[in-house]
């Protein structure tokens, strides 16, 4: 993949982009053998990118700024300065080219951008979403601002954003008022009269809203779902629980072989989603918002097989002791920071075993991969 930033070291965030794309999954490779050395044998062939990398990243995050008097899109960097980049060749076709009219109807509608060193403005980031490609794609925007100060304007310019596009269904403002490094707030306003995209992958019509958090590789994506599927299909579990379930997408391909599938997540939105795409997809799974952890607390059921994909800081030893009292035979673990991967699978280590470790390669050129680790409740699995 070629990209005009790296060559001129404006962006190095790809910073493995100097590598072929082989060498690059052996340092992943290299990492987790260096972080399971015990298991190196059950380490199954990574699952890269098949085809062009370029275009296969779903979701962009685009900070919003002035540069030369003229309205821009990048990213800050650790220092406060500002850089453009609104062709990133990672970015689905169809992101970068809403950014000039969307250019044009921001100055149209004056939405200011917001300025770090005055603290003045309201336009702090675009987050764009899309659901696919070709015919199939929608697009998500959602954009985030400073106060509501600009939202009758923003609204004003949701029908000439709407009209670049039949494939932008939803449109939304989210007010982040804290002059700190964080992307979005709490409060989120929808624009538009959809309140999701739907995102078709194999058999599955899965929505996604604007809070809700979706795996940011569809290619990716769709072979770590499979794959799961394959495991519950092998291994035959009576039941399965779904942690940290987001709009579903691990439940719905569990469910091709376990009938009795229920799905946990915090965010009432993701679950919002998760039930209508059970209603799209005519799927009996249980969805349920609550904290994991209260979960875990208040629950006494025993479930036979136990799928947890959390967020990067891992798991905690409280959520580790309370699947380990349910005992299931089969836990899934699918990892965004192999690191807390590791350190979770300690606490486990008494009472499971590894089946397999995989690699899928959700972030090309970068140093995040994501991991799939199988375990086994029991005896030693051979070739440990």
């Amino acid at each position: 993949m070629k990209c005009p930033y790296f060559e001129i070291k404006t962006c190095q965030s790809c910073h493995l982009l100097d590598k072929s794309y082989s060498d690059s999954l052996l340092v992943k490779e290299n990492e987790l053998k260096q972080l399971f050395p015990q298991h190196i044998k059950l380490i199954k062939p990574t699952v890269g990118v098949r085809g062009e990398i370029s275009g296969s990243r779903n979701k962009a995050k685009f900070a919003v700024f002035n540069q030369d008097n003229k309205l821009t899109f990048g990213f800050y960097h650790s220092d406060g300065s500002h850089q453009e980049i609104e062709s990133c060749p990672l970015h689905a076709a169809g992101i970068n080219a809403l950014l000039p009219p969307l250019c044009e109807i921001l100055n149209k509608y004056k939405i200011i951008p917001y300025d770090l060193k005055s603290k003045k403005g309201e336009l702090k980031y675009l987050l764009v979403s899309t659901s696919g490609e070709g015919h199939a794609a929608e697009f998500l925007l959602r954009f985030v601002l400073r106060s509501k100060e600009s939202l009758p304007r923003l609204k004003q310019a949701v029908v000439d954003i709407l009209s670049l596009s039949s494939a932008i269904k939803v449109v939304t403002a989210n007010i982040q008022p804290v002059h700190q490094a964080v992307l979005e707030g709490e409060e989120e306003i929808i624009l538009s009269k959809d309140l999701v995209i739907i995102h078709e992958l194999d058999e599955f019509r899965l929505a996604l809203g604007a809070r809700s958090f979706f795996q940011v590789n569809s290619q990716i994506a769709r072979a770590l779902y499979n794959t799961v599927a394959e495991s519950v299909k092998i291994d035959a579990p009576s039941s399965l629980l779904d942690l940290y379930c987001g709009v579903g997408a691990f439940s719905f391909y569990a469910a091709r072989y376990c009938s009795d599938v229920t799905g946990i997540e915090i965010s009432e939105e993701a679950i919002a989603c998760a039930k209508y795409s059970a209603e799209l997809n005519q799927s009996k799974i249980h969805f349920e918002a609550m904290d994991v952890e209260k979960y875990l607390h208040q629950s006494n059921k025993q479930f036979d097989a136990v799928l947890v994909n959390p967020p990067r800081r891992g798991l905690n030893s409280f959520i580790i002791k309370m699947i380990k009292t349910i005992a299931p035979r089969f836990i899934y673990y699918s990892s965004c920071n192999a690191e807390t991967l590791a350190r979770d699978f300690q606490e486990m280590a008494d009472a499971y075993q590894i089946k397999s470790l995989q690699i899928f390669d959700m972030f090309p050129y970068t140093k995040h991969f994501e991991t799939l680790v199988s375990l086994v409740r029991g005896k030693t699995v051979s070739g440990a």
